[in-house]
């Protein structure tokens, strides 16, 4: 009927849940604070993202307590996505990592690509279209391999799939221990959506 129910929760630094809260957006509200948020922040209201919401807890006997949540301030969660991925930049150039990618040797040719991409994916399309030319001619040799992009475990699927395809590289008859680049394709989306790749270890 439009309206929009949510679980809220507060977590501690580590991750820990702390608190949790059922609420809600009834169906008027929602029309006009959802939109506007989204448009806003370029972020679908969605799981595992962080609010600052304007609420009125309330209480029935048959369903306890909950919130009803009358507005949503965009600048915060895209102040929380923002701070994030400072914080992962921050800490790889403490780490002396940021370079690492840019003072390998650039390769001669390439002979050999690996690429990582959601099943489906929007712009798989186009770059197999262009990748095929090039494998018909035995001019480059395409390995694709498939992860989710989305969710909690995203990041640490896309990195085990990457380094799957590292350790199985030397096995595929191309004569060579790397490939000579990875290509990473995703769809189109909301900002969100990528939000769930800013992570360190990936």
């Amino acid at each position: 009927k439009g309206h929009v129910y949510l679980e809220l929760t507060e977590r501690s630094p580590t991750g820990d849940s702390l608190a949790q809260a059922r609420s809600m957006i009834w169906a008027d509200t929602a029309n006009q604070i959802v939109p506007q948020f989204e448009r806003a922040t370029g972020v679908v209201l969605g799981a595992g993202i962080k609010l600052l919401v304007h609420a009125k807890p309330t209480f029935s006997p048959q369903y306890g307590l909950s919130l009803v949540i009358d507005a949503i301030d965009p600048d915060y969660t895209l102040g929380d996505l923002e701070a994030k991925k400072r914080e992962i930049r921050a800490r790889l150039q403490r780490e002396g990592l940021t370079e690492l990618n840019r003072n390998l040797p650039a390769p001669w040719d390439f002979n050999g690509v690996l690429v990582i991409a959601p099943q489906g994916a929007a712009g798989l399309g186009d770059f197999q279209a262009e990748a095929e030319r090039l494998q018909r001619w035995g001019l480059c040799r395409f390995i694709i391999l498939h992860s989710r992009f989305q969710g909690e475990m995203a990041a640490a699927e896309v990195r085990q799939v990457m380094l799957k395809g590292l350790s199985t590289w030397p096995t595929l008859g191309l004569h060579q221990e790397l490939p000579d680049a990875i290509v990473v394709i995703r769809g189109g989306g909301a900002v969100n959506d990528l939000a769930w790749l800013n992570d360190y270890e990936l």
